[in-house]
């Protein structure tokens, strides 16, 4: 008993940018160019051999595919993952997980314990505390909120209520800097210190805000 191969070739052409209608709103990507895409795909995905070529025509641009096997069914291609905005998050107080070591104290030189709401950026919210449970140890969980970087446990500086110490961390969050880096690699980073020198100026308290202002103006002159 013999098994059938099933082979299946299409064809598309996509013209270049600037023949595509007008330069302000270039026509579509057309639905055969899309479609060897998406057979590519599916082919892939399912493991049926398939040979994709590209040729160049003048100023055409031709995809062929040609695939042998059980032949897909080509679906919609996946969409990437929506990115949240950083100024979308919204983080709510009853997030806060309870860790050992939540922040860096540089008084008694070890980590201590609280909650912690991390941040995708690498920097994360923590409410220290000496017990385990959020408002336990009779403060209020509204206030004593600071910024810390999470790898390090090391704080900006900050002891604010919870919604200014997020406005702080999405400001700090809105550089474009990478702040999942190592400590020692942030210290040494003029990016780094002008975004934190900038948060500090924005939401330290009067003594901090002006040394941050000034720690800026030399960043600049250096700069």
């Amino acid at each position: 008993m013999s098994t059938s191969i099933h082979t299946h070739r299409s064809m598309a052409y996509v013209k270049p940018i600037n023949e595509r209608g007008r330069a302000s709103k270039p026509d579509p990507i057309t639905n055969q160019f899309r479609f060897i895409v998406r057979m590519a795909y599916a082919c892939d995905e399912q493991n049926v051999p398939y040979d994709l070529n590209w040729n160049r025509r003048d100023s055409l641009m031709e995809a062929t595919i040609t695939a042998t096997g059980k032949i897909p069914m080509p679906k919609p291609l996946p969409k990437p993952p929506k990115e949240k905005p950083v100024s979308d998050w919204k983080p709510s107080i009853w997030e806060a997980v309870y860790r050992i070591d939540a922040y860096q104290d540089l008084n008694l030189k070890r980590k201590c314990p609280g909650f912690v709401i991390e941040h995708s950026c690498g920097l994360s919210l923590v409410h220290p505390s000496d017990s385990d449970e959020l408002g336990g140890d009779d403060s209020d969980i509204r206030q004593n909120w600071r910024v810390t970087h999470t790898a390090s446990g090391l704080s900006f500086g900050l002891t604010l209520n919870f919604k200014r110490a997020t406005d702080a961390l999405l400001l700090a969050a809105s550089f474009p800097v990478d702040w999942n880096r190592d400590a020692e690699v942030l210290r040494t980073d003029l990016d780094i210190r002008r975004a934190g020198n900038t948060v500090l100026a924005m939401y330290g308290n009067g003594s901090d805000r002006g040394s941050a202002k000034r720690r800026l103006e030399q960043l600049e002159r250096a700069a």
